[in-house]
């Protein structure tokens, strides 16, 4: 009998391309190229009429080229050529790999949206073949390997050009913003629900933030034009209460109203506080007025000062009622108008520990002074509070700016704001747990005092949640916290996916690239081959900047920080909380549309040197060729189109630059020549505002890559700020 020798080679190569499809593929059509006979020999045409992404169909050309030059190699030998054989391959383990690449490479080359885990996963597979040269060994011109690895090189680029232009920090930035959303809503409902005696509750069809803002009192209402009567006079007596005070300051907070309702609600919130505000100024000149009369009336000279009538107008703005009834017969929130959570957690403790409950809000089995379990569910619930607040500050004043980073400028943008972004989001998932274990301890305590007691039919403390809002709270924290698919799940999934996305390895290098693009074009559209082209009525270009940077100039790098968002703030310098009050009170002033300006050329140059500020006693002066004034740096206000003071700065034009001094004047942050960094200037009374180009964190003056920075300065008069105006338009011709 006759022995036929069978190669182990094929079945081996089998198993091994099969282990790596599974380590990388995750498309199950495309996990099982063993098993089924989908994977046999097709066409080597392209099958495209037209692509969207050039490396895919390149990489798709070379595995048609390699199917249609492979032909089978005999081990025989006449001198030094080896025999080949006309076999055409069906379904060997090589065709079926090839055909699994060309079945994706069709798949996507004609879609505009590859994502980074396919590009990644089909590179991954590649290079894995690559390891195995023993498995493969190479008989054609055109080898198998050599195949694979060209279209590993084409693969590679595409995956560049997918992390240049993709946006799923973005993406993923939108998520956490909308799953905190959805956390922080829940959270708030089962505090109302869980732990207290709001009976009123039920009466209410939805316990979301958008809906609990009609039921809020007048006094310091958010969105006035948004409240409900009847939702009112319902939770009058809740929002009276120390819990439920609590709750309704952490709604009325402007971050809320952002959060939740953009921008339309913060404008609309913004008209709210200033009628408020020219109520209380109104009220506060009816009292001094009242005040000087019953002077005169009683022979005492009246002392009209602006002090005491600004010391009136803050009074009556921040004046609360207390506790219990108001002048107009409603139960309120002390401190509502300030929105002080802290202090309104403050004074409930402090009224807790008195023994103090019979406005607390509070359940009856959390009303015991002397129980330290139940003392420790008093603290879960204002810790929960505070964490609800301090996540709706965070998500709403830093998180959204983050969003409008990477959805400007993609995961580029994202991933160099990692330095920032990524301590960002570590606090935020410390708060995220913080607030997730405060709501299970309040749920085990209810849950043991209630919801079991009522099932055991056992004695229950009064007053005790009814049986529905006993269920919309195990609803709440079942989605918030404690369901498999939790939002506080999701959520710290989320924030940990926006790390991996936003990590520093992800920068694709395309600084450089950027920088070659900007030279090349300069050159080109400047050369007389480009004239020629396009004729003489081609219009002149304005210039972006000199790459030689002027004859005697030097192009020291300028220090900055990680991104210049045109804030007007230098990422290096420490800018004030906005909250802080300086030495008056903040001045605000209102820019119109009318105004002097000159435009300068724009420039993709800045220079800078690090120098010390001329001394002078006085806060502007001008000396020889010396022009300096200690001014106020002014940055976009949250409520409307208005600049507030930030910190004191002081600026120099000196030897046809202008010196812009950090706060404190120990060094300068930058300098700018009007001719070739400014590429605008612009004054209106007392204020100079400009605009200039400046060098990113990482890039180099030969990159030609730059951003944008804006500066407002209030001068103390508006003759020195047009002095200034005047000194750097002479500058600029």
């Amino acid at each position: 009998m006759n022995k036929v020798f069978v190669s182990k080679m094929p079945a081996q190569q089998l198993d091994a391309l099969q282990a790596m499809v599974t380590k990388h593929i995750v498309d199950p059509s495309l996990r099982d190229i063993v098993g089924t006979a989908d994977f046999t020999a097709t066409s080597t045409e392209r099958g495209l009429l037209r692509w969207e992404q050039a490396h895919l169909v390149a990489a798709l050309d070379v595995l048609n080229a390699y199917q249609r030059d492979r032909r089978s190699r005999s081990s025989c030998r006449v001198g030094s050529l080896r025999l080949g054989k006309s076999k055409e391959f069906a379904k060997d383990p090589r065709t079926r790999i090839i055909e699994l690449l060309k079945r994706w490479l069709r798949t996507h080359a004609g879609n505009t949206n590859v994502s980074e885990e396919e590009v990644r996963g089909v590179c991954g597979l590649c290079r894995d073949i690559l390891n195995h040269p023993a498995l493969f060994p190479a008989r054609n011109p055109r080898s198998f390997l050599q195949s694979v690895a060209e279209v590993y090189d084409h693969l590679q680029l595409q995956l560049r050009e997918v992390l240049e232009r993709d946006r799923t920090c973005a993406e993923l930035a939108q998520r956490v913003l909308s799953l905190s959303r959805n956390l922080i809503s829940d959270a708030v409902g089962f505090l109302l629900l869980a732990p207290s005696d709001f009976r009123q509750t039920d009466t209410l069809p939805s316990l979301e933030v958008v809906a609990l803002w009609q039921s809020l009192p007048d006094l310091g209402h958010p969105l006035p034009g948004r409240a409900d009567a009847q939702l009112q006079r319902t939770m009058r007596d809740a929002w009276g209460s120390d819990c439920g005070g609590v709750v309704a300051a952490v709604l009325s907070t402007p971050c809320c109203v952002r959060l939740f309702d953009g921008a339309r609600g913060e404008e609309e919130a913004s008209k709210a506080i200033e009628a408020r505000a020219a109520s209380s100024r109104a009220i506060a000149l009816g009292a001094a007025s009242s005040r000087s009369i019953a002077l005169e009336d009683d022979g005492l000279a009246p002392a009209p000062e602006v002090s005491t009538v600004r010391a009136l107008v803050r009074a009556v703005s921040l004046r609360t009622p207390e506790r219990g009834r108001s002048d107009e017969g409603e139960s309120v929130s002390s401190s509502f108008v300030a929105h002080d959570v802290s202090a309104l957690i403050a004074e409930a403790v402090a009224r807790f520990e008195r023994g103090s409950f019979r406005s607390s809000g509070l359940a009856g089995a959390f009303r015991d002074p002397k129980d330290a379990a139940q003392a420790k569910v008093r603290q879960s619930y204002f810790e929960a509070a505070k964490g609800i607040h301090d996540l709706i500050y965070l998500l709403a004043e830093v998180l959204v700016q983050f969003h409008r980073i990477s959805d400007g400028m993609g995961d580029y943008g994202m991933i160099r704001m990692s330095p920032w972004l990524h301590p960002f989001l570590d606090a935020l998932m410390d708060k995220l747990n913080c607030l997730k274990g405060s709501l299970e301890h309040i749920n085990e305590a209810v849950e043991s005092a209630y919801v079991l007691a009522r099932a055991r039919q056992g004695r229950v403390e009064k007053p005790a949640p009814s049986d529905r809002m006993c269920s919309r709270a195990h609803a709440c924290i079942e989605r918030a916290v404690t369901g498999r698919s939790s939002h506080a799940k999701a959520l710290g999934q989320a924030i940990e996916e926006l790390k991996a996305r936003s990590a520093p390895e992800r920068l694709p290098t395309v600084t450089g690239s950027l920088g070659d693009a900007c030279k090349t074009l300069q050159v080109i559209l400047q050369s007389p081959e480009f004239r020629d082209s396009v004729g003489d009525a081609f219009a002149n270009l304005p210039p972006l900047g000199d790459a030689a940077g002027g004859a005697g100039q030097t192009q020291p790098r300028a220090s900055t920080g990680l991104l210049q968002l045109a804030d007007g703030v230098d990422s290096d310098t420490d800018v004030e909380p906005r909250s802080a009050e300086l030495e008056d009170e903040p001045r605000i002033v209102e820019l119109g549309e009318e105004s002097v300006a000159m435009k300068m050329s724009p420039s993709f140059e800045c220079h800078s040197e690090r120098s010390t500020a001329p001394s002078s006693q006085e806060s502007q002066s001008t000396v020889g060729s010396v022009t300096q004034a200690e001014v106020w740096n002014c940055t976009a206000s949250r409520v409307g189109r208005r600049l507030k003071r930030r910190d004191q700065r002081v600026i120099v034009v000196h030897d046809g630059c202008l010196h812009i001094y950090e706060k404190g004047g120990a060094r300068v942050e930058a300098v700018m020549d009007p001719v070739l960094d400014m590429s605008s200037c612009a004054v209106r009374l007392c204020m100079l505002s400009l605009a200039a180009r400046r060098l990113p964190e990482g890039a180099s003056w030969e990159d030609g890559v730059f951003e944008h920075a804006e500066y407002s300065f209030e001068f103390d008069s508006a003759d020195f700020a047009a002095t200034f105006y005047s000194e750097l338009k002479s500058i600029a011709g």
